[in-house]
């Protein structure tokens, strides 16, 4: 065979005796190739093809993601606080060291002679390991923030040194796992106060995400508990919570409660918002 390919390469491409290495160059060149597969080219048609996809009248481009990435599904924002529940049931379980919870806490106090009444600025971070039988670490100090409320102005020092620092929960953790001793407890049957009594357990970072969505569904069963966008509060009540319609999480809480009659009634007494991420780096 391969005597009649020299023979009509010669024809081809007429070569004088001395180029004989020349046309063994042509005939183990074509010997050496191989056909193109032309199931790679249907491939990319069929890749192409698929590329746009009509779903309910849409037209939705796929596009490639990484292997690694979470399998995730847009979510409604929550509408009501058993939405906000069902958001924490089904968010993904973390994958980081440990979760950083910061609040910033504006409480006020009272001091006297002179009497003088301020809102304080505290702040807490706690870093929460996700594994078992690691250390809990938490920071609290004054900022040195202070905004007046009542009687004489007076130095910080003066109300963070004589007074108590905000206690935002109950439970004590030394290392995880933690529990949130108030996340069980029973709810006022008095719509006023069903915030008031799970004010603990909304903020403490040892609430799991299961506990605290049984926990939002026991404050609904109260039909004067009211959601506006995300605002939690209760008819007579002196509390109100922030949750994020997005996630279901606690972000912030403001209070209204005041024995001293120095202090304007309406005075937020205490004032929290709550950031929470996920880190694989703490404070050692």
């Amino acid at each position: 065979m391969r005597d009649v390919l020299d023979d009509d390469l010669a024809e081809l491409y007429p070569v004088r005796a001395s180029d004989d290495v020349r046309l063994a160059r042509l005939r183990e060149q074509l010997f050496a190739e191989k056909p193109r597969s032309r199931s790679r080219r249907w491939v990319g048609i069929a890749a192409a093809a698929v590329a746009v996809v009509m779903i309910t009248g849409l037209v939705v481009l796929l596009r490639p993601v990484s292997r690694d990435a979470p399998a995730t599904l847009p979510v409604k924002p929550a509408a009501s606080l058993q939405e906000a529940a069902t958001l924490l049931e089904v968010a993904q379980q973390p994958t980081a060291k440990y979760q950083r919870i910061t609040y910033r806490i504006w409480q006020v106090m009272g001091v006297g002679e002179p009497y003088a009444s301020s809102a304080i600025e505290f702040e807490y971070v706690v870093w929460l390991p996700t594994a078992a039988d690691e250390m809990v670490v938490i920071y609290r100090r004054s900022t040195g923030g202070q905004r007046p409320v009542a009687g004489a102005r007076r130095p910080v020092e003066d109300f963070t040194n004589y007074s108590r620092n905000p206690s935002l929960w109950e439970s004590f953790c030394a290392s995880t796992p933690c529990k949130e001793e108030t996340a069980g407890q029973p709810l006022s049957t008095e719509p006023g106060r069903r915030l008031e009594d799970a004010a603990a357990a909304m903020l403490s970072p040892f609430t799991t995400d299961e506990e605290k969505a049984a926990l939002y569904r026991r404050i609904a069963e109260s039909p004067q508990v009211r959601w506006d966008n995300g605002k939690v509060s209760a008819d007579g009540g002196t509390t109100l919570f922030t949750v994020d319609p997005a996630t279901g999480q606690v972000t912030g809480m403001e209070q209204r409660k005041s024995t001293d009659l120095k202090i304007p009634a309406d005075t937020v007494t205490t004032s929290v918002t709550v950031k929470s991420e996920w880190t694989d780096q703490r404070p050692s």
